[in-house]
Parts: C-alpha cells; structure tokens; sequence
C-alpha cells in the first residue's frame, strides 16, 4: 500500500464495515454483506460475533419481520419488544421467542410471558384489532407487520413494518411507522419510508415525517382505538398524497432546476438539421 493510503486498522475497516450494512436498504443486506466481505477480506475483523452485533442493531432498526414457527403469523423485531438480546414478544400472546439475527429466524419459545392488567390488555387488543383492519384495507395483502405493544404505565406501542422487494427489476421499498399513545392520551408518532432504485444507477428516497394528537383513553377501549385508526388512517394517507405529487411535479421543478436554461456559450442549440450541414460543408472547403 502506497504512504500517501495507509492501510485501515482493523478497527476503522469495523466501522466502515458497520456503516455500509447499517445503511442497507430493505432487502438488500445479503448482498451488500456479501460485498463487504470480499472488501474487508479479513475474517479477524468480520467476525460471527461482530456480525452478529451488527445485524442485531439493523434487524432491530428496519423493524424486520420473520414468520413463528408452527404457522403462528409474522412477528417484528423491535426495540419495543425487546425482552433480551435475542429474544422478543408477541404482545397478542404474551409469549416470548428467541431470534437469530444472522439467518432472520424466529427459534424457541421461551418461559417468560407477560400478563398485563385487565384494562390495559383491553385497549391494547382492541387498537390491534383496529389498525389489522387498516392494514387489511389499505395496504397490500401480505407486505405489512403490525405488532401493539401495552406497558404497565397504560402505555401503548404502535409498530407497522411494510417492505416490498423487488430485486430482479431492481427496487425497494420500506414504509415503517411508530405509534405512541401514554395514559394521558398523548399520541406522538413517526413514519419512515425509503426507496432505493438501482437500474444503472443509484437513486434513493429517505422521508422521515412525524405526527402528534390526542385520544380520550377514558372512552371504551373500542372508541378509542376507532379514534386512533382515524389519525393513523388520515396522517399516513396525507403523507402518501404529498409523496405522490411531489413526484408528479418533480420533472417541473426538481429536476428542471438540476439543468442549465442554456449551454456554456449562452446560445440555444439549433436543431435545425440543415444548419449544421451547412456549417460542415463550409468547413470542409
């Protein structure tokens, strides 16, 4: 290696490493991580253990989605329900399951469960037997994960996890969304969405919005999940209309501002074929 590109420590390549599959679009990690190796080309520094580190902080941020052994559904993984490194909840049963982040599996059920007030597992049920129905209405069959989540506060967790991949025509696409609501009925929530298309080239869309309201927990647990489903139903469909026309004005605005209005020379180019003929006649002579 030349001084003036002194080799990377092992250390700097962890982190260059970490940082290429930390940003990996949906979908995409296997490949990504399969380019990394042949990069680093070190397996002192890639090792299972840091892999494995790796992945777990990736799988927890893109809210990953894994089906339960026994045909039992999708489950997230999520920092929500997190019960131990590699273990989380299904909060509609209160089981426990082991995860392994390196091949994407749900394993073993575990002997934790959680059990929570009567009241609370009300209006927890209820939000997630509202916002399936949102999903079954509005998003496409079988790309959606919704996990609710009930803390002992009366606090609930709202997670949606969308991907669709489509690798052999080069796109994809996640949509994940965070719902909190507290015991006051303060509702704050956040949605990402992400868009990566790679066709010769390599063009992505990261948007990040966020939305606060409020519901009136002391309302039946039904009301109030009707009045929840409403907000998510309403906030996520205005993002989603605001997206839409900002691409169909794009071509208007974003793109006609990346263009120069005239060459270098301050001149419009002449399309006038006969023009150009001419001036080559002239200069051949």
């Amino acid at each position: 290696m030349s001084e003036d590109y002194p080799q990377a420590t092992p250390a700097q390549k962890l982190n260059i490493a970490q940082y290429f599959i930390a940003s990996s679009p949906v979908g995409e990690v296997d490949e990504v991580l399969t380019d990394v190796k042949k990069l680093v080309a070190d397996g002192s520094v890639l090792t299972e253990e840091a892999l494995l580190t790796i992945l777990r902080e990736y799988n927890t941020d893109q809210m990953t989605s894994a089906p339960l052994p026994g045909g039992a559904g999708n489950l997230l993984v999520t920092k929500y329900g997190q019960v131990g490194p590699d273990q989380y909840l299904d909060p509609s049963t209160g089981k426990v399951w082991t995860f392994n982040h390196l091949t994407r599996q749900f394993g073993e059920e575990t002997d934790k469960k959680q059990v929570l007030a009567e009241d609370i597992e009300a209006r927890r049920a209820a939000v997630a037997k509202a916002l399936g129905e949102y999903i079954s209405d509005l998003y496409k069959a079988n790309k959606a994960t919704l996990a609710v989540y009930g803390a002992d506060n009366g606090t609930l967790t709202i997670c949606l996890s969308a991907k669709n991949v489509n690798l052999s025509n080069f796109w994809t696409g996640s949509w994940r969304s965070v719902y909190t609501v507290s015991s006051s009925g303060e509702v704050k929530g956040t949605v990402k969405c992400v868009v990566h298309y790679f066709e010769d080239g390599n063009v992505q869309l990261h948007s990040n919005v966020e939305h606060s309201g409020k519901v009136n927990t002391g309302a039946s647990a039904d009301a109030l999940a009707a009045d929840l489903r409403k907000q998510v139903e309403g906030f996520e469909t205005g993002f989603q209309n605001n997206l839409e026309e900002m691409y169909v004005n794009m071509h208007h605005s974003t793109f006609k501002q990346m263009r120069r209005f005239l060459p270098v020379n301050k001149v419009k180019f002449q399309w006038n074929a006969n023009a150009h003929s001419l001036a080559s006649e002239v200069n051949n002579k």
